[in-house]
C-alpha cells in the first residue's frame, strides 16, 4: 500500500513540476522563489536577452552554455523551448529553468522557479544574471557584411 502511494505522489509530483512556458504562461505565481521576463511585477520582472543571427543559433549556443553549468540538466524542447534543471549541491533541492524563443523577435524569454519552498534568497535572480552575461560573453563575432573595394 505504501509502494502504490509513493508511486501516485511521485506521479502527482512529476505532473505540476514543469509545465510548458510560453508568452501566455510565463509569470510567477504567488510565492517569491520565481523571476519570469514576461512577468510585469516589481520584484518577479527581469529583462529578456536580446540575440543576433538566427533562432536556432541562439538556442544551441544556450544549450551549450547550460550543459556546461554545474548541476544542470537540460531538456530540449524543439525550436523555440528549452528546459533546464539546476539542483543545488547541499539539499538537493531542483530549480526549473525555462527559455522561450518567440518567433517573432531576436529575445529570448525566460523564467525561472524553486519547485518548493517560498523562498529563494534571490538566487533565482542572481543565477539568470550570470547566465546572461555568459550568454553575451558567448556571442560569436558577426562578419562585416559590407567590404570596402580593394585600392587601386
Amino acid at each position: 500500500m505504501s509502494l502504490l502511494w509513493l508511486l501516485a505522489s511521485a506521479a502527482l509530483a512529476a505532473s505540476k513540476a514543469h509545465p510548458r512556458f510560453s508568452a501566455a504562461s510565463g509569470h510567477c505565481g504567488a510565492e517569491p522563489n520565481c523571476v519570469s521576463s514576461l512577468d510585469p511585477r516589481q520584484g518577479r520582472h527581469m529583462e529578456p536577452w536580446s540575440y543576433e543571427g538566427t533562432r536556432a543559433e541562439a538556442l544551441a549556443r544556450l544549450e551549450k552554455l547550460l550543459r556546461h553549468e554545474f548541476g544542470a540538466r537540460v531538456y530540449p524542447g524543439g525550436v523555440d523551448y528549452l528546459h533546464a534543471e539546476f539542483r543545488s549541491l547541499v539539499l538537493r533541492m531542483i530549480n526549473d529553468v525555462e527559455f522561450y524563443l518567440p518567433i517573432d523577435k531576436p529575445v529570448i524569454h525566460f523564467r525561472s522557479s524553486s519547485r518548493v519552498g517560498v523562498w529563494d534568497f534571490g538566487r533565482n535572480r542572481r543565477r539568470m544574471t550570470m547566465l546572461g552575461e555568459k550568454f553575451v560573453e558567448q556571442a560569436p563575432e558577426r562578419k562585416k557584411t559590407f567590404q570596402f573595394p580593394a585600392p587601386y
